[in-house]
């Protein structure tokens, strides 16, 4: 039984966060693929998100390992791009046999029961919600609870959001430490952000 996991989100940009997040769910639920799923057109950003391209292209700069693999099903898939399609169409490919895991921010795990079909997603494939603040954690576990079904990890990660490192960028401030040398050089070169060629990222 292949062991697969789904990491979905806008990467808007995909900063230092996203990347130890998915090392460490690698490593903590045993994975040997973790799907790298950039969003296409979310129901749930109420904001344009940058061109689906250069996310797709900055995720393929940093989830360069062989463990990764940065897929664009979402943009093949008709419609909203809501999660159940994106696991029904990837159970459609792979082998019958394969264990999906869906990763979720901790931020996203208390919404979920918003989520279109949610009880489906529980059922079709193993939910993971990973705490990026030890003072939610405890939270979690009692919302995961009630739930059911859902995996609460505590994992040291970076606790910063792509949208403060936008508005970071916008205002010309340090971003050091916060995205990967290729995800920099990838916004300096196509002047994403608000920035300007000559401008240091």
């Amino acid at each position: 039984m292949k062991r697969v996991g789904i990491f979905g989100g806008a990467f808007d940009p995909p900063h230092i966060g996203h990347e130890r997040l998915a090392a460490l769910c690698c490593e903590r639920l045993g994975l040997e693929e973790l799907l790298i799923v950039p969003t296409f057109r979310s129901p749930h950003k109420p904001t344009p998100l940058t061109d689906y391209e250069h996310r797709l292209n900055m995720c393929r700069a940093v989830f360069n390992k062989k463990i990764y693999t940065v897929s664009d099903m979402e943009r093949q898939i008709d419609g909203e791009g809501y999660t159940i399609t994106l696991i029904r169409r990837l159970k459609d490919v792979y082998p019958k046999d394969t264990k999906f895991f869906l990763i979720i921010g901790g931020d996203m795990l208390f919404s979920f029961e918003k989520w279109y079909k949610y009880e489906s997603i529980l059922k079709e494939c193993s939910v993971t919600a990973a705490a990026r603040e030890d003072d939610s954690y405890a939270d979690m576990l009692e919302y995961a609870a009630e739930l059911g079904r859902i995996k609460v990890l505590n994992l040291p990660v970076t606790d910063i959001s792509s949208t403060e490192i936008r508005e970071k960028l916008k205002k010309v401030e340090s971003v050091e430490g916060l995205l990967s040398q290729a995800v920099s050089d990838y916004i300096k070169e196509h002047c994403l952000y608000g920035q300007e060629t000559e401008r240091q990222v």
